[in-house]
């Protein structure tokens, strides 16, 4: 049985011994997302992971859609390293204290959340790794089993004389040629037709070309969690990374935040994939100027790239300046109309509920995505609620105007903010509705009197997927009423300053306040996080006998 560790770090005390037993675990929101009936393991852990097993660690990944962690193995680690996302914060808070309480194993977290609210989460885990942990975590293990001071470990926070200690900044990997290896997650295999039904999921495996992105739109966490501009992957790794995910299905989505950003680059991947004839039907997520490149696109279908995730965000010229997205409507229609062109389907991203929206704004973006053709639209109600560095270490969203119910409705589904010029029920109905008008039975008609088939099955599959999100959204808007009612104007314009007095007074319903570096600049946090209460944490695992 693996050696247990006291919890309280003591840098340089020695006391955490030989680390040889890793559990890895990613947990899954409480209220259904986009992801909701998919089989897709979280990139980063499965990374970490495959990371630390080629250095030689018994490394485990549960992935809680694939199999629910089992306490039994939990058990047995040495450290445990938990991924996290904000809208599973909640139940992550409550699986660590419970490991660390009842079986006194440290708990390391990474990942989006840990990164921008490091303090919150350094109340329920020992270490916290920011940003990319590729090579950060094979540091931070072997100081944590020789001993050596974790201020010498770059890219990290951790508690130490009751405050909390940020380490220097770590420079981004400037290779990262690992391949996730899918045997280390428990229960995860190639789905037969048969276990799809069972889950009603459908399996979906993951890769990455590059990190980062050449473009700095306002609202996007790209920056922060992958500075140090953009890179790309060797392409003979991935080739073999893309054999290794053949195995497990025929479906891929490129995780890149911007599939085609270097042509040169993408068009001698795709020539190799090309070449090996892998047969697999993929995803991509890119933006609307790779429209401009007809061999490229040429390329894409060759090698298998059916469908694309196209980062439209807004088609109001003021919202689309706002954003920072240097892209324009024109450009926008006239990109759509060459990606039906050359037959891919498309998945159009809308943000809604910025200061520019009305009403009346947030319908003619619906109008736009059905006149345009766009099978399956995402309309995200705004969220800015991380500090970015580029927006001068503030938040998009001023905290008076945040709204937070609790980490569970941070999934970018629900609305966490006052607009300007539309109640945020309003905006969360305008949510529901939006989704609704894409999706609606003359819509599905209207595709099987053209004979799309795609375009029935996507409409088909993501109504069937939405109704599961919607129920939660609608039980959420009357809170919603409740907390707004007296800080809207006749005309629906936001009373801002009768806002900002009121939390100023009560901040109950305020987003947690933002983590910001001290002035000495690396030397630690001020303390801001907002305690959150467990429950019934034993619930997230599953026992098994011995």
């Amino acid at each position: 049985m693996g050696t247990h560790y006291p919890i309280q770090i003591q840098p340089g005390d020695g006391t955490f011994g030989k680390i040889r037993k890793i559990v890895g675990i990613q947990l899954s929101s409480p209220y259904p997302d986009i992801c909701y009936k998919l089989v897709m393991p979280d990139y980063g852990i499965c990374i970490i992971g495959s990371v630390l097993a080629e250095l030689g660690f018994d490394v485990e990944i549960f992935i809680e859609h694939v199999e629910p962690p089992d306490w039994h193995a939990v058990s047995f680690a040495d450290l445990v390293l938990m991924s996290t996302f904000s809208a599973a914060a909640r139940r992550i808070y409550e699986l660590a204290d419970l490991i660390r309480a009842e079986l006194k194993i440290p708990v390391v977290m990474g990942g989006t959340h840990a990164t921008y609210f490091a303090e919150d989460c350094l109340k329920h885990c020992d270490v916290v790794v920011l940003r990319e942990g590729d090579e950060t975590i094979a540091e931070l293990i072997r100081a944590l089993s020789t001993g050596r001071p974790l201020s010498q470990v770059a890219g990290i926070a951790f508690r130490e004389n009751g405050r909390t200690r940020r380490t220097k900044d770590r420079a981004v990997p400037k290779t990262f040629d690992t391949i996730q290896n899918y045997r280390l997650i428990r229960g995860m295999g190639r789905f037969s037709w048969m276990d799809v039904l069972r889950r009603s999921r459908v399996p979906l495996v993951t890769v990455q070309s590059s990190r980062g992105c050449p473009f700095h739109c306002r609202f996007c966490i790209v920056d922060t969690m992958f500075g140090g501009g953009y890179r790309v992957r060797g392409i003979e790794s991935l080739v073999e990374d893309l054999r290794d995910k053949r195995r497990y299905g025929k479906e891929l989505l490129f995780v890149d935040n911007y599939f085609g950003a270097d042509i040169s680059y993408t068009k001698r991947l795709l020539t190799r994939i090309i070449e090996e004839a892998f047969d697999f039907d993929i995803i991509v997520l890119c933006r609307i100027e790779i429209a401009r490149d007809p061999e490229l696109l040429v390329l894409m279908r060759r090698a298998g790239v059916t469908a694309l995730y196209v980062g439209i965000e807004s088609i109001q010229p003021e919202t689309l300046k706002d954003y920072a997205k240097r892209q324009t409507v024109e450009r926008i229609q006239s990109s759509i109309a060459t990606f039906h062109q050359h037959g891919f389907r498309l998945s159009g991203s809308f943000v809604i509920g910025a200061d520019t929206d009305t009403p009346a704004t947030i319908e003619e973006t619906v109008a736009f995505a059905r006149a345009n053709g766009i099978e399956v639209c995402y309309f995200f109600p705004l969220w800015g609620h991380y500090v970015e560095r580029k927006l001068g270490n503030r938040p998009l969203i001023p905290r008076h105007r945040s709204i937070f119910k609790g980490w569970d409705y941070c999934d970018g589904n629900f609305v966490t903010h006052f607009p300007l010029h539309l109640r945020p029920s309003q905006l969360q109905q305008a949510v529901i509705d939006s989704h609704r008008k894409i999706y609606t039975p003359a819509e599905f008609w209207e595709a099987l009197r053209k004979r799309d088939w795609i375009a029935v099955k996507e409409k088909a599959a993501n109504r069937y997927a939405w109704q599961f999100i919607e129920k939660g959204l609608r039980h959420y808007i009357p809170w919603l009423q409740q907390i707004e009612e007296g800080f809207y104007d006749r005309n629906g314009r936001l009373l801002e300053d009768r806002l900002k007095k009121r939390v100023e007074k009560d901040p109950v319903w305020t987003f947690p306040a933002p983590e910001m570096p001290d002035d000495a600049g690396g030397s630690g946090f001020r303390t801001h996080g907002r305690l959150l209460s467990s429950g019934a944490a034993a619930q997230i695992v599953r026992c098994k006998s011995l």
